[in-house]
C-alpha cells in the first residue's frame, strides 16, 4: 500500500485551453461535480462492481478537442478478489467518504506497469469536455500489497520510495502500529488519498488567489482557509503562489518549502544523501517532520497540496479506527500520529477541510 499504495500521482492540471481562456473567469464558488444520487450498498458490491481497468494517464490528457475522457479496457479483467477488497474498503468507510465515492463518474484499476504511482484522483475542468467527471483509479499494485500490509507498513513504503529506495531502507526509522495487518483499511486509506486528489480540485481548495491557474475553469473555494490553516501555519506561502499548480509528479516538491525551519528539507538532497550511504540525513529529517506535530505524515510535508490530501486520508482512518494506533518511538517518546489531528495546527487543517466540504455528505 502506498499513497499510490499510498501514494498518489496526482494533484490535477495546470495549464488551460484556448476555448476555456476565451471564456469569462468564473467567479462563483465551485459546483461540486459529485452530483447524483447514491444506491443503498451497505457491503459495497455495487461500488466494487463498477471497478474496471484502464490504460489512462492524466499526465498525458489533453485539452479542449484533443481531451478524451478516461475509459474502461476490455483487458484484464477486475478480479473477484479485487472486487472484494474494493467493496469491504467501502463499507468500512465512513459516510462522508461513502458519498463521494458512490458518486464517481468512473471507478478504475491500473496495471502494475504504469509504475509505482499508478494510483491517481482525477477532476475535469471545462476545458476538458464534457468537463463534468470525477475519478478514482487504485493500482493493481496497491490492491495486491493491501492483502498483507498494514496501513504503517504502506506508510513505510511510500517513505521509501520518496527517498528513492524501492526496496531495502531497513535502517530508516519506521512507522508501526500494534494492531494486525488490515487489507480494507489498507485500500480504504489508497482510496482516501487519492479522493482527497480529487476533492482538492472540486472544490478548488487552493484556488483563493486569483493567479491560481485553474481559475480560469474554477471559481474561489467556498473558504479561503486553506491560506491560513495550511499555507500560513506550515508553508513559505510565497514560494507556494510563485508555483502554482495542480499538476505535480510523485516526489517533486515543485520549489514548495516548508514554514518551520526545523521541519525543511530538499528532497533531492535527501535521495542524494540516501545514495551516498547517508541514512541518518534522511532519519534526521522524518523524525523532526513527526516531532514538529505540524503534518500526519512524510509525504504531507511535501508540498501544501499533499499536505491537505494526508490530513483528509488520516482523518478518514481515525474516524473509522478510534483505536488504532500508527506510530513509532521517536527520542524515547511513543507517537501515536493520529493523535495529532485532535489539537494544534493539524486539528485546524482538519477544520479547513470541513469549511470546504470535504467531510459532509452532501454534494
Amino acid at each position: 500500500m502506498k499513497s499510490s499504495a499510498l501514494i498518489s500521482l496526482v494533484v490535477l492540471m495546470v495549464a488551460y485551453s484556448a476555448q476555456a481562456a476565451e471564456s469569462p473567469d468564473p467567479t462563483g464558488p465551485p459546483v461540486s461535480h459529485f452530483q447524483g444520487s447514491c444506491e443503498s450498498d451497505p457491503d459495497g458490491t455495487k461500488f466494487a462492481a463498477r471497478a474496471c481497468y484502464t490504460r489512462y494517464d492524466p499526465g498525458k490528457a489533453g485539452f479542449g478537442r484533443l481531451y478524451r475522457p478516461p475509459t474502461c479496457h476490455k483487458s484484464p479483467q477486475v478480479t473477484e478478489g479485487q472486487r472484494e477488497l474494493l467493496a469491504k474498503a467501502y463499507s468500512r468507510a465512513p459516510s462522508y467518504v461513502k458519498a463521494k465515492l458512490c458518486r464517481l463518474t468512473q471507478l478504475f484499476v491500473t496495471r502494475s506497469y504504469q509504475g509505482p504511482w499508478g494510483s491517481w484522483g482525477f477532476w475535469e475542468g471545462r476545458d476538458r469536455p464534457p468537463g463534468k467527471g470525477v475519478y478514482v483509479a487504485i493500482s493493481e499494485r496497491d490492491l495486491g500489497h493491501a492483502s498483507k500490509e498494514s496501513v504503517a507498513d504502506g506508510e513505510n513504503q511510500t517513505i521509501r520510495e520518496l527517498l528513492g529506495l524501492a526496496d531495502g531502507g531497513r535502517h530508516l526509522v519506521r512507522l508501526q502500529s500494534a494492531d494486525p495487518p488490515d487489507p480494507p483499511l489498507t485500500v480504504l486509506a489508497a482510496l482516501s488519498h487519492e479522493l482527497g486528489h480529487a476533492l482538492v480540485a472540486d472544490s478548488n481548495a487552493d484556488g483563493t488567489d486569483r493567479r491560481h491557474p485553474r481559475r480560469k475553469v474554477s471559481g474561489p473555494p467556498q473558504s479561503a482557509c486553506f491560506e491560513d490553516a495550511f499555507l500560513s501555519a506550515s508553508w513559505d506561502a510565497e514560494r507556494f503562489h510563485r508555483h502554482m499548480t495542480r499538476w505535480v509528479y510523485f516526489g517533486d516538491q515543485n520549489h514548495n518549502r516548508q514554514k518551520n525551519p526545523d521541519v525543511e528539507y530538499n528532497l533531492n538532497r535527501l535521495r542524494a544523501a540516501m545514495r551516498k550511504g547517508n541514512v541518518d540525513a534522511a532519519n534526521d529529517a522524518i523524525r523532526d517532520v513527526y516531532l514538529s506535530r505540524e503534518f500526519v505524515s512524510f509525504f504531507a510535508s511535501l508540498r501544501p497540496e499533499e499536505d491537505a490530501v494526508e490530513t483528509y486520508k488520516y482523518k478518514v482512518l481515525a474516524d473509522v479506527t478510534p483505536k488504532q494506533t500508527i506510530g513509532f518511538r521517536l527520542r524515547d517518546r511513543e507517537v501515536n500520529v493520529l493523535d495529532y489531528l485532535e489539537s494544534g495546527i493539524p486539528a485546524r487543517k482538519v477544520e479547513c477541510l470541513r469549511d470546504l466540504g470535504f467531510l459532509t455528505g452532501e454534494p
